[in-house]
């Protein structure tokens, strides 16, 4: 007998988007089939008449509170936040301490997820300041663990100060690391801004007197993204590494991610939906600096543009940069140079996209799942385990019912004290979510378990790192 059987929903799969029943036994998908077909009984039938069934969300991009960072929401606030919105993998960062290699980066990440996460979770290791050769030398070790992913910072973003540790990455050793991501099937996420730009800009913001926080699409200009991608592509061909740039915030960044995989490289893009809907303007709003995630948002123009090139396929995810602070932690500073990067929005990425994507632009519901899901299994090395339904994928199931329309308000979000959604329009959002096969959540009841989470190994197809797809 079947554990679950979904019935009477719009079931999106590989192949398209139908009035399907989707039977689940055993923590996976074992039949996709047309509605009432005999020979399936189950323990439980969930009707999901009018709603739409998908893959549960992959969030690729989140930083999650370390040892070394107590004031930051952990594993199991975060991950309970992901399964309330759809989400049920987070690929978090293993970051890289002055004094240790990646191993220990990943230990210590291992330490704050095993058996505090409703979600199941992946990494992807940071390097340090000026990655010390040990560091790239641990890359063929931690590809062969499953660990395939791994991340640089062109640029220390911020003037130097105790709040952040540098992270920049010079590009002698970007090459290096390069060499080491293509010759080992792996995939390399890169910040990019130029460094040189945005110090020079924040020198001359100080100069001029114009250092308050709403002036960071300033400091963190387009032109700084245009040149450090393009300096970032042209060294990814040399060494025919694959890359995927975190965050593209501008139009030129989505041109130079589209000439690049128009000329055959396997460069990926991602943005956030944040940078999708808000703009720079709201920098001006009092306290708008919650709006802030590195490197900037910009003109409205430029959110027009990402939403326009995740539904042509040029960007294939939306993400969020994750960083879990108070309300008290994230207005504290108020300059250019000091304000606090990153916000909550893990719970909210898979309703707004649809809202965003589906309901008011159009979008297909199976582009939706790309942008969501599917891409970011794709691209690191999860699918079909995850980012599908189909037979022996793993039966993490989202379901959306997209006739909720409301002003999202903070009795809808269980992360921390404040969002930048509140007050925000949406149309349609996920009420049940399923991982691995268990409800976790369901009419906005909570009935997983910190803990149900797994680590995930991973390995990237050939075809992922040899071809843009």
């Amino acid at each position: 007998m079947l554990d679950i059987t979904i019935t009477g929903g719009t079931v999106v799969t590989p192949s398209g988007a139908s009035v399907m029943d989707v039977h689940i036994a055993d923590g996976v998908v074992s039949a996709v089939t047309l509605p009432g077909t005999e020979g399936f009984e189950a323990s439980r039938t969930i009707d999901a008449t009018g709603k739409i069934v998908i893959p549960g969300g992959i969030e690729p991009h989140a930083h999650i509170g370390g040892p070394r960072q107590p004031e930051r929401s952990g594993a199991e606030p975060v991950s309970k936040a992901a399964i309330f919105g759809g989400t049920t993998t987070v690929l978090d960062f293993a970051t890289q301490v002055q004094g240790h290699d990646l191993l220990h980066a990943v230990d210590e990440a291992e330490e704050r997820w095993k058996g505090h996460g409703y979600t199941d979770y992946a990494y992807h290791p940071i390097f340090g300041h000026r990655a010390n050769e040990t560091a790239i030398g641990q890359i063929p070790e931690l590809v062969q663990s499953g660990i395939p992913s791994f991340k640089i910072f062109t640029t220390s973003i911020r003037p130097p100060s105790p709040q952040m540790e540098d992270r920049q990455t010079d590009f002698g050793r970007l090459g290096a690391i390069m060499e080491q991501v293509s010759s080992n099937g792996g995939m390399l996420l890169v910040h990019s801004e130029d460094d040189e730009m945005v110090h020079y800009n924040y020198e001359r913001a100080e100069a001029e007197g114009k250092y308050e926080w709403w002036r960071m699409n300033d400091v963190h200009s387009r032109e700084s993204e245009d040149v450090s991608f393009r300096r970032v592509t042209r060294l990814a061909e040399l060494k025919s590494c694959p890359v995927y740039f975190v965050h593209v915030s501008a139009i030129e960044g989505i041109r130079e991610v589209a000439r690049a995989r128009a000329a055959g490289m396997p460069v990926y893009g991602e943005t956030l939906h944040n940078y999708a809907t808000f703009s720079a303007a709201n920098y001006r709003e009092e306290n708008g600096m919650k709006y802030h995630t590195y490197p900037s948002l910009k003109d409205e123009a430029d959110g027009q543009a990402l939403w326009q090139a995740l539904v042509d396929g040029t960007l294939s995810t939306v993400a969020t940069d994750l960083v879990s602070t108070t309300w008290e932690e994230k207005i504290r500073f108020k300059t250019v140079a000091d304000v606090t990067g990153g916000h909550n929005g893990i719970e909210t990425r898979v309703g707004i996209a649809y809202t965003e994507g589906v309901a008011n632009r159009g979008m297909t519901l199976q582009q939706f799942v790309n942008i969501t899901s599917a891409n970011a299994a794709r691209i690191f090395g999860m699918y079909p385990r995850k980012g599908a339904i189909a037979p022996g994928s793993d039966a993490d199931i989202t379901i959306i019912d997209p006739l909720i329309n409301r002003k999202l308000t903070m009795d809808d979000l269980h992360l921390e004290d404040y969002s930048i959604w509140e007050g925000f329009d949406v149309a349609g959002w996920p009420t049940t979510t399923l991982l691995r096969g268990k409800v976790a959540v369901d009419g906005g009841k909570l009935l997983g378990s910190a803990g149900d989470g797994q680590f995930l190994k991973r390995s990237i197809s050939s075809e992922i790192t040899s071809n843009p797809v």
